[in-house]
């Protein structure tokens, strides 16, 4: 009965040190576009939940421009969730004249925004 118990309880504590070891936060990625089908992502990772909370902040509070890109976007920016095997969120940034961004959110999003001047500065260095 001992020996029953003392496997079990092994089991038991094996699978959550295996359950913990799988698991990831979020993360935020670059990429750019090769061509219209490939994106080529960096291999850098941001995983700071605030950085990411920030980025997602920006994007929520950005207003719509009727400026409208030509050509694919310079960057690509997503946050995944590889423990969910999910995509959060999707942008593509267009680099317009004085260092100003214009996104869409999404792949096939016809709606542009442009990036507040209070997160130039952060997504120069997200992009970098």
């Amino acid at each position: 009965m001992f020996l029953k118990k003392m496997i079990t309880f092994l089991s038991v504590i094996s699978l959550f040190i295996l359950m913990g070891c799988g698991k990831q936060d979020r993360e935020l990625v670059v990429g750019n576009y090769t061509d219209e089908q490939t994106i080529v992502y960096a291999e850098n990772r941001v995983t700071d939940e605030e950085k990411i909370e920030d980025f997602k902040m920006m994007n929520e509070t950005s207003s719509i421009t009727n400026e409208r890109p030509e050509g694919l976007p310079h960057y690509v920016v997503t946050i995944n969730n590889p423990a969910e095997s999910t995509m959060e969120l999707m942008v593509n940034f267009w680099v317009s004249g004085n260092n100003k961004f214009v996104f869409s959110k999404g792949i096939e999003s016809r709606e542009y925004f442009e990036v507040d001047e209070k997160y130039i500065k952060d997504v120069n260095e997200l992009l970098e």
